[in-house]
């Protein structure tokens, strides 16, 4: 009995000490500003973004296999438009890594341009399954990729009609 009492002042006390922190906050006179002509001015993630060709897909887990986050991101019609390809060996210049907790529905991902190591993604998606969670984080990926990189107009082919 006096243990349980022990443990339940144990968990009071952390619940407790976990509800009283606070989000640090920035100084207002120390916040950022964007710099006149910062749209002429491109970050690095932006520029890898708009550079890479190859992929290579890293699963921690059996739930998301390689294959299945493979095609949920060759279903997207960028994928095509940018001319990106999958390796499954060899050299690529960004790395998707998915990993799952045990017992969660938290999936876990990043996207890392290789010969900089710059992290161009980053994030978790909420899944049942690795299906859905490969379909997510596929998603997630085109649309960070989007934001650098806008779709290649459609060309007309010799016959009047758009490929």
């Amino acid at each position: 009995m006096r243990l349980l009492k022990t443990i339940c002042v144990l968990f009071l006390l952390i619940a407790l000490a976990g509800m009283t922190q606070e989000p640090v906050k920035k100084p207002a006179d120390k916040e950022s500003t964007p710099a006149e002509g910062a749209d002429e001015k491109v970050s690095r993630a932006m520029q890898l973004l708009r550079s890479y060709q190859t992929i290579r897909i890293e699963t921690g887990t059996w739930l998301a296999k390689t294959e299945m986050c493979e095609g949920a991101l060759q279903k997207h019609k960028e994928f095509d438009a940018w001319e990106l390809s999958i390796v499954r060996s060899g050299r690529a210049d960004v790395v998707i890594t998915i990993n799952h907790q045990p017992g969660w529905f938290y999936y876990q991902y990043s996207m890392v341009h290789l010969p900089t190591q710059v992290v161009l993604a980053s994030g978790n998606v909420t899944a049942w399954d690795g299906t859905v969670a490969c379909s997510m984080v596929a998603d997630a990926i085109i649309e960070r990729t989007k934001q650098a990189r806008p779709l290649p107009k459609r060309e007309k082919d010799h016959k009047g009609t758009t490929k």
